[in-house]
């Protein structure tokens, strides 16, 4: 019963009828020397207005390396955004319904927790707390963060991540906005 309620939700997500593709921002193509210039000069507008990070696999205190990000801004339908907007909501409630399903989560993550070593101390984590009674806060909150795709072949967009961890880098997009212009 579980499953087909997440699929009837997920039935009211998809989107169709979109017009795409749109013409760039910027004439493209550019020459190589200008290319180049460009990039270089993005990269350090990066690495001096905090568009940053240091990198775990070969973590150096003193240094730091840009952020990734695209060279240009990628146009993006204003019905698309808007309706990426709209079942935002819908999104949310769901996410917000599953991590509150205890027996679901159990069943699906049971071999996950097995493989996946981050996965499995997070249900460890909450096996803890269920135990305890559960949680004892009177609010919650969800910080979530979802990517899509322009996806030509479909003239839609296409969620392809709903971060419920990930979502540090919100604060970078700003700085993104400014780089872009």
């Amino acid at each position: 019963t579980k499953l087909i309620l997440l699929d009837s939700l997920l039935q009211e997500i998809i989107l169709v009828n979109i017009k795409l593709p749109m013409d760039p921002c910027i004439p493209i193509p550019i020459p190589d020397e200008q290319l180049e210039d460009l990039v270089e000069k993005a990269k350090d507008y990066a690495l001096m207005h905090g568009i940053c990070m240091r990198q775990k696999d070969k973590f150096d205190r003193d240094a730091l390396h840009f952020a990734p990000f695209v060279l240009f801004p990628t146009p993006f339908p204003r019905d698309e955004y808007r309706k990426s907007v709209e079942i935002q909501t819908v999104l949310n409630e769901l996410m917000h319904k599953v991590a509150h399903d205890y027996d679901f989560l159990k069943e699906t993550l049971k071999h996950t927790i097995k493989v996946d070593e981050f996965t499995g101390r997070l249900w460890n984590i909450y096996e803890t707390i269920m135990s305890e009674g559960g949680p004892t806060q009177e609010v919650e909150v969800g910080l979530f963060r979802s990517d899509y795709f322009c996806c030509c072949g479909s003239k839609g967009i296409k969620q392809v991540e709903f971060n419920t961890i990930a979502s540090s880098f919100g604060c970078v997009t700003s700085k993104l906005v400014q780089l872009h212009k």
